[in-house]
């Protein structure tokens, strides 16, 4: 499922995305500390407030909001991070903006091919504070089309880079599994290497199949 697919939409209008088992978490924290020892990887992550083994922190986004499908309209409700949801959870955040919505594609991509989208939940957040005054609209209005093709993922406005804050994410974007207990199992911050797909895929894999 691409739902990561949020576009600035210029040139398409005139101008104008099981319970964990102890060896589960024991291998986890060994991918953990795998992944800090490698170069680069501990100095990116100390930055954010997203930290392997750990619950992500906490938000609200009150300005914007989870979009919800009314007809031919939509509204938007307040959402919370963390919400009900007692399933893996892959969580997208992404700059309001054409480089930004394209940055997941082919880890969603990859998802909707070869994973049981009745395993996991997704949800996309999209930061609108960094995107122009002018292309905000149509950003707005690529998020709903986005919703409309994918009704089972969870497409949210965070008007006001709620999100980028609270998770201190100074690159902007992020990637994040996070098992059903609200444990964070993998992280990519900002634009991703090849190396960062294959990592976080596997780990979505294997944690899913112990679901």
């Amino acid at each position: 499922m691409n739902v990561s697919i949020i576009r600035e939409k210029t040139s398409l209008r005139g101008g104008q995305h099981s319970r964990l088992n102890r060896s589960w978490v024991t291998a986890a924290a060994a991918m953990g500390l795998l992944l800090w020892s490698l170069p680069g990887y501990a100095e990116a992550n100390a930055t954010a407030n997203l930290i392997l083994g750990e619950p992500l922190p906490p938000v609200t986004i009150t300005e914007g909001g989870q979009v919800i499908l009314d007809g031919d309209g939509y509204s938007l409700a307040p959402w919370s991070w963390p919400g009900s949801s007692n399933k893996v959870q892959v969580l997208q955040y992404v700059a309001g903006t054409r480089k930004g919505g394209d940055l997941y594609d082919p880890m969603t991509e990859r998802m909707r091919r070869e994973l049981d989208f009745d395993r996991y939940d997704i949800t996309a957040v999209v930061n609108l504070e960094v995107t122009s005054a002018f292309v905000k609209p149509f950003v707005r209005s690529a998020v709903v089309d986005e919703q409309r093709i994918f009704t089972r993922a969870t497409l949210v406005l965070d008007e006001r880079g709620i999100g980028q804050a609270t998770w201190n994410l100074t690159q902007q974007a992020a990637f994040v599994v996070v098992d059903r207990k609200g444990l964070v199992v993998d992280v990519i911050l900002g634009a991703p290497s090849e190396a960062d797909f294959e990592r976080s895929f596997q780990v979505l894999r294997d944690l899913i199949a112990l679901e």
